[in-house]
């Protein structure tokens, strides 16, 4: 790459960051999937190869054979700024104490009053960067042993990576002693260097330490469970494909005590937990008072509102008193028992026959229909008909 091609302003950089923005953002979401295809990159620029030469010629983008990646500086600091990165960098802590150190060399050893608050104030802020790398390397640790768990389809190198992690938050632990013994052994440059925002600085950082230390406690915890579960579902696995093994060979009854174990088993710790409502007896409520007053506050205290009802009327000795309606519905077995014991036509007899009510012609003529449907067999037709009150009807006897 030219020397020259770089990027002289910030303006020009973020310029021409958001100009490529769409392309960047495709390239970011896909680094881990695959190399990104040249063409498919030109397209997105509009066709315009310019915008991409310019790209790979400022260093933001590397083009390998047919393809493109992000170059590595701008992908670590994608990564960083969006909190994306699986790499925990124990190392960048490391190197901040390093400079630390030098630093405070050079504060004790600088006479001059201008070059030593320069050095107080690289002091101040590596023990901010300190701090802050600390608390999200720990940050990092975290996500990257929740997706490593959840996500990595191999057991093996489940546990392994688990294991460097284990490894990286033991350094991260090592780290913050050594920051700590930093700040316990060099009082001389803190008693010289005494002003209130190198004692707030220190306080923060000696507080992010802790909180540091806080969830690389419970990082550690949770490793040691989520190597114990790979460890349990490995063996689990291993069983299974030896029981497999044994039916395929027809061998699992007599090699295994399979049938024991199932019978032994009680299914019903499967079934979902049955909850049943209690119910309070409408005499506890009618006797005790305070279970009313109890209850209304609770509907108070949940915004339950008592639904207004209309009382009704009380009743009168009139309603009290024993009524009796007699309905007009018979028993027409019991007419068709009495009609074949007599010696009347039906019509005839219907309209002699004894009713509890009173009875229009319309409610014998109903009757006559009725027991000559559910009686057709046993009725005897003459061929003659009669008329009573306009009312034609045939002559029918009991047979």
């Amino acid at each position: 790459m030219d020397i020259l091609s770089h990027f002289r302003t910030i303006e020009e950089l973020t310029k021409t960051l958001s100009r490529e923005q769409r392309l960047l953002s495709e390239m970011f979401e896909k680094r881990k999937l695959m190399k990104y295809p040249k063409a498919i990159a030109l397209e997105i620029v509009g066709g315009n190869e310019s915008r991409l030469s310019r790209l790979i010629d400022y260093g933001v983008l590397v083009e390998t054979g047919s393809s493109l990646e992000i170059e590595s500086d701008y992908l670590n600091f994608f990564e960083e700024v969006l909190n994306v990165n699986e790499e925990i960098s124990v190392l960048s802590v490391q190197e901040c104490i390093n400079t630390l150190k030098e630093h405070i060399t050079y504060f004790l050893q600088e006479t001059n009053v201008n070059r030593r608050a320069g050095y107080q104030d690289s002091v101040r802020q590596l023990l901010k960067k300190t701090g802050f790398r600390t608390l999200k390397n720990v940050v990092d640790l975290k996500r990257n042993m929740d997706n490593t768990y959840k996500q990595e389809p191999n057991y093996l190198n489940k546990k392994t990576k688990l294991q460097h992690l284990d490894e990286k938050s033991h350094s991260i632990r090592s780290m913050i002693r050594e920051c700590e013994k930093l700040m316990d052994n060099e009082q001389a440059f803190f008693i010289m260097a005494n002003d209130p925002h190198m004692a707030k600085t220190c306080s923060t950082v000696r507080h992010d330490f802790v909180e540091a230390y806080h969830a690389l406690m419970e990082i550690d915890r949770q490793i040691i469970v989520y190597i114990n579960q790979i460890d349990q579902q490995n063996q689990l696995y291993k069983k299974i494909r030896k029981l497999k093994y044994l039916k395929d060979q027809l061998l699992i009854k007599t090699e295994t005590n399979i049938t024991q174990v199932l019978e032994d088993n009680n299914p019903l710790w499967m079934e979902s937990r049955q909850y049943s409502k209690i119910r309070l007896s409408l005499e506890a409520l009618r006797e005790n008072d305070e279970i009313g007053r109890v209850l209304r506050r609770i509907a108070e205290r949940n915004g339950i509102q008592k639904t207004s009802r209309i009382e009704a009327e009380p009743l009168t000795q009139e309603d009290l008193q024993e009524q009796v309606q007699l309905l007009k519905e018979i028993d027409p077995t019991e007419v068709w028992n009495a009609f074949a014991a007599s010696s009347y036509n039906l019509f005839e007899f219907i309209l002699r026959y004894n009713y509890t009510t009173k009875r229009e012609i319309e409610d014998h003529a109903t009757l006559f229909c009725q027991l000559v449907i559910l009686h057709p067999d046993e009725c005897k037709l003459t061929g003659e008909y009669a008329t009573y009150q306009n009312i034609e009807y045939p002559i029918i006897y009991a047979k």
